[in-house]
């Protein structure tokens, strides 16, 4: 035993194909220690213990060279069989956890890494006395410069064989399907993994259908030797673990931003995505010039013409608002420019959100000088009333002195009720607002209103016609609330009525919802008014119509209220015919349990 260890366990670094392998060995071993510094790499224990694999599988192969006799030759062959299964079982992990980023489930690695290995290396070992992997006609043959075993194959080598291929069909799928599935950023990434893993596939394939060979030994090692120079070639790329450079590309091609590039002499050379889509989305721009390109075609010709573009630059297109960036490109500082990278920024967002901001700046100040003189009016009334009661009591009558407590009454009673529309749009605002809801009877709400208005714009005598219904209405609902709704919108009907006119009420029930129909004889309101209608501080009345009294915050206090009942209020309107203004809001289901 100890004759043939020492006889077989041999290497000639003198012999060509072994000075070859010998070279691909370090470079593996070389790759191996690299990636091992990268160990974030997804998959990438997988990958070294696939270049720990490839060195066991050369490495026989280098003393199955090196030997002179069939029996060394015979058991270095055997020696491979463990590399053999290995290399294609970790490749396909690597492939596996790379392009799906998840972990190989673990039954799965006990039976690829541990049992099948074990296993036909045992089939294999066995061979003499069986003879079912290397046949009887297994011969060495002397007819070459070297001597070489041509190996019979048995029907264990095919069952072996077999196995390997359906590993080496799931590294093709793995990958192939990585090509299909990858972004335009690493796509090219991919292929060439796909080109990495059909190499020795195809060289295997030719060795054991056409019996190629290379050294007269299976060139399937060398063929991965090859798929290792494609791997140094992806880590020169940089698209291997260089995630900047990854997410560099990413941004270039899935940015929502217009990128363009161009040479010197403004020639379009490529662009991302979006600015393909920019591009395509306007007619017989495809095969147009650069400069000639509909809204970004100026700004290239300004470009040329001057070397650069002003800071803050900005165009318009289709509703949307670019900002322009431009970078010179060239290899070192100092050198000649080559280009220009183009990109318009999308900051649509940023503009509607500044416009926003302005508009909501100007309705805060419109909002503090409404109040102000809400607040003002009634005060104004309320001190020279008392002004005149104090200074000028002798020369006012009993009935002047009437008069002036009941203007101080009124607008002391407007006062009221317009700081407390604002505590209540402050309220609905907040998270203070509370509703105080309980199972009651619509009806009653709505008659109790109406019978409050009674004593409003007695002047006027304008008749509120209301049948209430027979039956119940059951709503869960802060009753002190929707009084307050159907108040404002009665209030809002009577003023903008004619004197004399009826305003026409009415509550109907589906099987769900209950709506209460309010209907003046009024002007009407304009089209596309909602925002006005239920506006803050806002009136749609103009002219004689517009000295009506109110805050101009009851018709928004109202939807506020309606909405945190899961309710509606909303309008139609016919101008010079009136308006009918709807009350809507869930009836109470199963009101008795």
């Amino acid at each position: 035993m100890t004759n043939v260890f020492t006889q077989c366990l041999r290497i000639d670094p003198g012999v060509p194909s072994v000075q070859f392998i010998l070279a691909t060995s370090f470079i593996v071993a070389a790759l191996a220690v690299w990636i091992n510094s990268h160990r974030s790499l997804p998959g990438s224990r997988w990958f070294i213990l696939g270049m720990f694999a490839m060195l066991w599988w050369l490495g026989s192969i280098g003393f199955e060279i090196s030997s002179a006799g069939k029996d060394c030759k015979v058991l270095w062959a055997k020696a491979a069989w463990p590399g053999i299964v290995l290399l294609p079982t970790f490749w396909s992990f690597f492939l596996f956890e790379y392009t799906l980023s998840r972990p190989v489930p673990k039954r799965i690695v006990s039976l690829c890494t541990l049992i099948m290995p074990a296993f036909i290396f045992a089939l294999a070992a066995s061979n003499p006395w069986h003879e079912l992997f290397y046949g009887a006609g297994t011969v060495l043959r002397t007819d070459t410069l070297r001597p070489y075993v041509y190996y019979e194959h048995g029907p264990f080598f095919f069952l072996a064989i077999a196995y390997l291929y359906l590993l080496t069909v799931g590294c093709t799928l793995i990958a192939g399907r990585a090509v299909l599935h990858a972004s335009l950023a690493v796509r090219n990434f991919f292929i060439k993994l796909f080109l990495t893993t059909v190499i020795p596939i195809t060289t295997n394939v030719m060795h054991v259908v056409f019996d190629v060979k290379l050294f007269d030994v299976d060139p399937t090692p060398f063929s991965f030797a090859v798929s290792v120079g494609l791997v140094v070639w992806l880590i020169t790329d940089r698209r291997w673990v260089d995630i900047n450079a990854i997410a560099r590309d990413m941004f270039f091609y899935k940015s929502r931003d217009l990128v363009f590039v161009l040479d010197r002499d403004g020639t379009l050379l490529n662009t991302n995505q979006s600015a393909q889509d920019f591009i395509a989305d306007i007619p017989n721009q495809r095969q147009t010039p650069a400069s000639e390109l509909t809204a970004v075609g100026p700004v290239f010709r300004r470009l040329m013409e001057h070397g650069e573009l002003p800071d803050g630059e900005e165009i318009t297109h289709d509703g949307k608002h670019f900002l322009i960036r431009a970078y010179p490109i060239a290899l070192t500082k100092g050198q000649a420019q080559l280009g220009w990278a183009v990109a318009f920024v999308d900051v649509t967002t940023q503009k509607l959100a500044a416009e926003r901001a302005i508009a909501a700046e100007r309705a805060q100040a419109q909002f503090l000088a409404t109040v102000s003189h809400e607040l003002r009016t009634p005060l104004t009334a309320i001190n020279g009333s008392l002004s005149l009661l104090t200074n000028s009591k002798a020369k006012i009558s009993e009935a002047q002195a009437e008069s002036l407590m009941q203007l101080m009454t009124k607008n002391a009673a407007s006062l009221a009720a317009l700081v407390n529309d604002l505590l209540d749009t402050q309220a609905l605002a907040s998270s203070d607002f509370k509703l105080n809801r309980e199972s009651g009877d619509l009806r009653e709400i709505l008659s109790d209103a109406i019978a409050s208005m009674a004593t409003f714009l007695p002047e006027k005598k304008i008749t509120l016609a209301y049948t209430p219904q027979e039956l119940p209405v059951p709503v869960f609902a802060d009753s002190v609330r929707i009084r307050q709704v159907i108040v404002n919108v009665l209030s809002n009907a009577m003023k903008f009525s004619g004197s004399g006119s009826e305003v026409g009420i009415s509550l109907q029930t589906t099987s769900d919802t209950a709506t209460i129909f309010i209907k003046d004889s009024g002007r009407g309101i304009p089209p596309n008014s909602e925002d006005k209608v239920f506006g803050r501080f806002s009136q749609i009345a103009e002219g004689a119509e517009r000295k009506i009294t109110g805050s101009g915050l009851g018709m928004h206090i109202s939807r506020q209220i309606m909405l945190q009942h899961g309710g509606t209020i909303s309008y139609e309107s016919v101008l010079g015919e009136g308006t009918t203004f709807a009350i809507s809001m869930p009836l109470e289901q199963n009101p008795d349990r």
